[in-house]
């Protein structure tokens, strides 16, 4: 009896490789990797750092030139307060953001969905996409992310970070599903 469940872990084991393997294996909704969530609390706290030293800026510039009054006190601090604000509020924004954040590459389409309370999903049809590119900032470059971006005429969609090598198999299978799409009109 042991022998038989050895089998059935190997062969679902095997199953579960060529899945990961194979993109377009299964048409699921698929999850960001998870060090997309570090990424963005980077960013957002590169934000904030600029968000303050702007602030800083126009306080020092406002006093030095005798304009620091009420309302420019005001502006600054508000401008000020929301950046921390923000920043203090980002791991819980991070959370939910990546618990609602999904993709999935289909035979037909491409389709994206994230938002929790103001829900957002998208499908674009292989027939309307123009081009599809990649892009990545520093952060994501020391992680080793991607953003997958997919051009129509009228928008563009982004899958929002993938491992490097995972995003280049996903551009070249949406282009394979592209052109075939295109070929079948």
């Amino acid at each position: 009896m042991p022998t038989t469940q050895t089998t059935v872990q190997t062969q679902t084991h095997t199953h579960t490789q060529a899945q990961t393997r194979n993109i377009n294996i299964n048409d699921d909704w698929r999850p960001l990797p998870p060090s997309v969530r570090k990424v963005w609390l980077i960013n957002e706290a590169i934000q904030c750092v600029i968000w303050l030293a702007v602030c800083a800026v126009i306080a020092a510039v406002c006093m030095v030139n005798d304009w620091w009054g009420f309302w420019q006190q005001l502006i600054v601090g508000i401008a000020a307060a929301y950046a921390v604000l923000d920043l203090a509020s980002q791991p819980l924004q991070t959370k939910y953001l990546y618990a609602f954040t999904r993709f999935r590459i289909g035979e037909r389409d491409l389709a994206t969905r994230k938002g929790w309370l103001f829900r957002r999903s998208t499908t674009t049809p292989y027939t309307r996409v123009q081009h599809v590119d990649t892009k990545q900032n520093p952060v994501q470059r020391h992680f080793g992310l991607t953003t997958v971006v997919v051009h129509t005429a009228a928008d563009e969609h982004e899958i929002a970070a993938l491992n490097t090598a995972e995003a280049e198999r996903m551009v070249t299978l949406i282009t394979e599903r592209v052109a075939s799409a295109k070929d079948d009109l």
